[in-house]
């Protein structure tokens, strides 16, 4: 966040802050700085007591005053008119992965809530859009508009309402992945596709939503405390740092059939957007809630398979 810049930040005010805004030809007020404190898009001021009869107004560090610029720069840049927040939130949370100083734990706990509640709310057309495009993805060529359709259906279900049903997801999906009839006395045979770190079944993708749904669930009520976040932190940085050094090499897998899924994005909101996703990964690995999905999900498969 620093860069080449000549200013030389200093703490400031809420006042301050609308002034700086101000100057950016940017519309703002106290409540609007206010609502950003609430949001994780800026940290809690501090108080300051200067008399015996009273304090003045709090102050938000000359990091914080500088991140309030510097958000405000890049929505304003945007070609899309203005970013939306909940892609500046990311931003606010990468900060918080790569440095100690610029976005401190508390703050980075309340921003988590903001993407957590901003997560999958989108208009009806779009979710549907999207959930097409994972059907696709995972749809065996010879498998029916019927098996399609059906998969569709109750992916956006569970998009809209945030429930999952294992059961029901396992069977639509073990059709549309392995749209072949089950042979009386025969197991079903079930197709995985080749993947970057080898072939990929049906229930790692229902375990893998499933774990990053409850994640998202528990970052959105706060349920996951400071202490957590920083431990799973630490996790993450090292294993992240690893797999950015091995990126290169790794995109050369399979004679490169796999160099999209390790292409690097070049913007600061796509880097974002990857660290972000990666950590919310990391996250349900360390809660557990990998293992139990895969657990869920191998279960409903055998209950299938009966």
């Amino acid at each position: 966040m620093n860069g080449n810049r000549a200013t030389t930040w200093v703490e400031g005010t809420s006042a301050d802050l609308v002034a700086d805004a101000l100057a950016l030809g940017v519309k703002a007020s106290p409540r609007m700085v206010t609502s950003w404190v609430e949001d994780g898009m800026l940290a809690n001021p501090e108080p300051r007591k200067t008399s015996a009869y009273g304090s003045d107004p709090r102050i938000f560090s000359p990091e914080q005053r500088e991140l309030f610029t510097r958000l405000l720069e890049a929505r304003e840049r945007s070609p899309l008119g203005r970013i939306p927040q909940r892609s500046l939130i990311r931003v606010v949370l990468y900060l918080w992965l790569i440095d100690d100083t610029i976005v401190l734990t508390p703050q980075a706990r309340r921003a988590w809530r903001t993407h957590a509640r901003a997560t999958g709310q989108t208009t009806a057309v779009r979710r549907s859009q999207n959930v097409r495009a994972i059907v696709e993805q995972l749809a065996h060529p010879s498998a029916t508009l019927k098996q399609r359709r059906a998969a569709q259906l109750v992916l956006e279900e569970g998009e809209r309402t945030g429930r999952i049903d294992i059961d029901r997801l396992t069977a639509v999906l073990t059709e549309l992945y392995s749209p072949w009839p089950v042979q009386p006395g025969m197991p079903r045979i079930e197709r995985a596709l080749p993947g970057p770190f080898g072939p990929v079944s049906v229930q790692h993708h229902i375990a893998m939503w499933k774990a990053r749904q409850q994640t998202i669930r528990r970052l959105r009520h706060e349920e996951i405390d400071e202490t957590e976040l920083e431990r799973v932190r630490a996790v993450y940085r090292p294993m992240w740092a690893d797999y950015q050094a091995r990126r290169p090499a790794m995109a050369t897998i399979g004679d490169g059939e796999f160099a999209a899924y390790f292409a690097e994005p070049d913007t600061m909101e796509g880097r974002a957007n990857e660290a972000v996703d990666a950590f919310v990964g990391t996250l349900a690995g360390e809660l557990g809630l990998i293992e139990a999905a895969s657990h869920a999900a191998e279960t409903a498969r055998l209950r299938l398979a009966r």
